[in-house]
């Protein structure tokens, strides 16, 4: 099943926008998130609001709650290594209930 790319979800709660990079809408109205992890954002400071990695690592669980809080079901987190490996990903994928495009077909 093919993502919506680069989507934006507001945290019912605060208000707060946040983009995802990846998202699923199922057809039984279940909401998978996936998010390219690179690692950039915890240490350059440019990219962290010079916030450092401890800042940025809390930043990042606040952005996940609100997801959740807007009716996210999952987030699923992948690297580079799982892209390239592809398996990890995949599997990641399958474990949060992401069909596989001939299962969206059938």
């Amino acid at each position: 099943m093919v993502p919506e790319l680069q989507q934006d979800i507001t945290d019912p709660q605060t208000g707060a926008l946040y983009r995802v990079d990846y998202l699923w809408r199922l057809p039984d109205g279940r909401l998978i998130v996936g998010e390219y992890d690179g690692y950039e954002k915890y240490t350059n400071p440019n990219m962290n609001d010079r916030r450092g990695i401890q800042g940025a690592v809390h930043a990042e669980k606040e952005r996940e709650t609100g997801l959740y809080r807007a009716k996210v079901d999952s987030i699923v987190r992948f690297t580079y290594e799982d892209v390239l490996k592809q398996h990890p990903m995949i599997n990641k994928l399958r474990v949060a209930g992401v069909p596989d495009a001939t299962m969206v077909m059938r």
